[in-house]
């Protein structure tokens, strides 16, 4: 099972009458982006709020703040639609036809999607903050439900439930294709081990004063009659600097292979 807070997220359970525990049997498939239509201050109260009757997992703050309300693991009320007569319908009991093609007959799509509101209105372009964040807690969904991000599929926006009620949500500026590939690079990126880059550290000045390239190794210690040496291997050179002595760094030519 799924972890029910995201990590990174600032935790603002919302009031139980507002989602329904557990997902009733089914499994969560896809991601549906919203616009908040506000700030993000406010789609907490409205969310807490017991009359209101609606609720999201997520809402991304245009600075890059993350907040959640409800479990992954529960039913958010956020995408809902009924199954009447054969058809689907909205809470005013007028037929909608999704273009989600994954939608699954006669169950409400709450029970197998986790929402994401946005701050902000649909004729908003997101922050860069706002994409990254966005981008991480993906990754983070992605994880946790073993779930490839596919837009259309596994990736989609509010409209593509409701397009009667919510054609215009989350809006024209999301880039579904943009978001999954990055989500794909970041997932596998992190399969690697990155090296840390201390733009501030002495050696990495050093080299970026002499045109030296970028770090090949993290930095390491050699001694040398008893003195301790810092170095570090970059594209066109090593360079040491004995402990202490910051301002004196050298540099050798690496070795030919």
């Amino acid at each position: 099972m799924a972890t029910d807070w995201c990590p990174f997220a600032r935790k603002r359970a919302i009031v139980n009458t507002n989602f329904t525990a557990g997902r009733g049997g089914q499994k969560m498939i896809a991601v549906v982006l919203h616009i908040a239509a506000g700030n993000l201050e406010g789609v907490y109260q409205w969310f807490n709020n017991p009359a209101s009757k609606v609720s999201a997992h997520f809402c991304v703050g245009k600075d890059g703040t993350i907040d959640q309300y409800v479990s992954v693991n529960d039913t958010a009320y956020a995408n809902g639609l009924a199954w009447q007569n054969g058809e689907w319908q909205n809470a005013l009991g007028k037929k909608v036809t999704p273009t989600w093609q994954d939608i699954i007959p006669q169950i409400n799509p709450n029970r197998y999607t986790v929402s994401i509101e946005h701050e902000g209105f649909p004729q908003d372009a997101w922050t860069p903050a706002m994409h990254a964040a966005n981008n991480r807690l993906l990754v983070w969904l992605a994880e946790q439900f073993e779930l490839a991000l596919v837009p259309q599929h596994s990736l989609i926006g509010h409209g593509e439930i409701n397009p009667l009620d919510k054609a215009n949500c989350p809006g024209p500026h999301v880039e579904y294709a943009r978001s999954a590939v990055e989500v794909a690079t970041l997932r596998t990126a992190k399969q690697f081990t990155w090296m840390p880059i201390n733009t501030a550290a002495a050696l990495y000045r050093f080299a970026q004063e002499r045109d030296l390239g970028y770090p090949q190794t993290d930095e390491f210690e050699t001694t040398f009659e008893g003195e301790t040496y810092l170095a570090q291997v970059f594209n066109l050179g090593i360079v040491y600097v004995k402990k202490g002595d910051w301002e004196n760094a050298q540099w050798v030519k690496k070795p030919e292979a």
